[in-house]
């Protein structure tokens, strides 16, 4: 009966090296690269934080999301980036579900859809998609002030 025991036991092991080596090692990456792109001195963030990119309804690319200088910015850990023009920003949805249909269970999704009508849609942590939402929103109330602190003589 004790070798049962044991076969469980590595078996229980082998297991959680499956599931959860490969998350540890995913985000050691996102934070590499997240380090890397904070040293370049010719980009500046206001936000910086670990997403994964939707590109497909059960495939995620992992990287870093961006908020900076007028764009938004993902980088992937694999070299792919995808940039997304403040200013073609369209609509800015959050919640639980994918636009597949897919519930997230502890885990947000940011969908940004663009002018041309393409979307990006990033997985985030409950944590980054509050401070997404945050600093979005900021951005949004900015853009509405600008447009309406515009004088154009001769109008009334």
């Amino acid at each position: 009966m004790p070798e049962l025991g044991y076969a469980l036991a590595i078996l229980a092991g082998v297991i959680l090296l499956v599931v959860v080596l490969p998350r540890v090692l995913l985000r050691r990456a996102q934070d590499r690269l997240a380090s890397r792109l904070l040293a370049d001195a010719s980009r500046s963030f206001d936000l910086l934080t670990r997403a994964e990119l939707c590109v497909g309804p059960h495939r995620r690319l992992p990287g870093v999301v961006g908020l900076g200088a007028g764009a938004i910015v993902f980088e992937s850990i694999f070299g792919d980036t995808h940039t997304l023009a403040t200013h073609r920003l369209q609509k800015i949805v959050t919640g639980d579900r994918l636009a597949s249909g897919r519930r997230l269970l502890r885990l947000e999704v940011l969908r940004l859809s663009s002018s041309d009508g393409s979307d990006l849609e990033f997985v985030l942590t409950p944590a980054s998609a509050a401070a997404w939402r945050s600093h979005l929103g900021l951005w949004a109330v900015n853009e509405r002030k600008s447009s309406t602190d515009v004088v154009r003589p001769g109008r009334r």
